[in-house]
């Protein structure tokens, strides 16, 4: 297997030169550049990464630690993230904190997730999980779908999506409310994002629509098909008027809208109900609901901690998506 020095007896060039051709060194004449290239090409030369780790201190890894793994939502983030970081010559280790024992091991500033060039925590609070709210090394992370003020994060800004379903539910003379969804098994792996949407939508009912704040009830459901789903075939409102209902995720909308189906009741004839992600399937169940725009989030996060890496970007970041609101036929 021909070595750099190889190369650079070959193009009778210095190994240094063939260093800078092999690291985009602008300063390099185009002469020996051409040389260099020409000769890696003829002698099929494949740069050491390990080596060259070594030499620049840098591992062109990034750690990627999630709250959870195979939902839409953070399939899409996550295969965002990924490819700008491929484009960047960056390879990424995915790691999923699905547990208290994970969480210990990950609080170890020894963990082998610190020993790459940086690390995106996507939909996790530090200030939950960590006694001094932030990650216990010194190498550049940013948070994602995560609302930070002491961390660098990127977010969508999960308020304004709240307002935006309080804008446009429709409302019927006295009558319910319901907000779905919200329920957490271990608030230590909390992002908060739930608590912002039903902050914005409460806020936009009662202080701009005027609605009664004791008509909006919260029903915690999780974040699954199947509960969802059960506990529409179990909802049963007190009333004979229409009413409302804000789920805050399209998975819990429509597990809940088959489920009501199953007591003859569907929207938008007997009740009007919004989303909120805007999934894959929402366009073919006509959910009116809330568009994050996922892809752009993780494009933008992953840039951000390249830049980082790079020592190009030294002000605290906090950089706000905004959502939109679509609507189809559920409302």
């Amino acid at each position: 297997m021909p070595s750099v020095k190889d190369v650079a007896k070959l193009a009778n060039v210095s190994v240094g030169t063939v260093s800078k051709v092999l690291n985009n060194d602008p300063t390099v004449k185009q002469k020996n550049r051409e040389k260099v290239l020409k000769t890696i090409k003829q002698l099929n030369y494949v740069p050491n990464i390990y080596a060259k780790s070594l030499s620049s201190r840098k591992t062109k890894m990034i750690s990627i630690v999630s709250s959870t793994l195979g939902d839409e939502f953070h399939e899409r983030l996550v295969s965002s993230i990924d490819q700008i970081l491929s484009e960047n010559g960056y390879d990424s280790i995915f790691f999923s904190l699905l547990s208290r024992e994970r969480l210990k091991r990950f609080s170890n500033p020894s963990h082998f997730l610190y020993q790459t060039d940086g690390l995106i925590v996507s939909s996790l609070s530090l200030t939950k999980m960590f006694e001094n709210k932030t990650l216990p090394t010194s190498k550049p992370y940013i948070l994602v779908d995560t609302r930070d003020a002491l961390n660098d994060c990127a977010f969508i800004d999960n308020y304004y999506g709240g307002k935006l379903v309080g804008q446009n539910i429709k409302l019927y003379e006295n009558s319910k409310v319901y907000i779905l969804g919200g329920y957490e098994p271990d608030e230590a792996f909390s992002s908060g994002v739930f608590s912002e949407r039903i902050i914005g939508f409460i806020d936009e009912l009662v202080n701009n629509r005027g609605f009664n704040r004791k008509n909006i009830v919260i029903m915690k459901v999780g974040l699954s098909l199947k509960e969802s789903y059960e506990f529409g075939k179990k909802f049963t409102p007190n009333q004979r008027h229409k009413f409302s209902v804000f789920a805050l995720s399209d998975i819990i909308a429509f597990g809940f809208i088959e489920g009501m189906k199953t007591l003859g009741i569907k929207p938008p004839d007997n009740y009007s109900i919004i989303g909120y992600d805007d999934l894959s399937y929402s366009e073919n169940i006509e959910l009116s609901t809330v568009r994050q725009p996922i892809e752009e989030l993780g494009k933008v996060s992953a840039e951000l901690l390249l830049k980082k890496i790079n020592n190009k970007f030294e002000d605290k970041i906090h950089k706000s998506l905004i959502p939109e609101f679509i609507e189809r036929n559920t409302n």
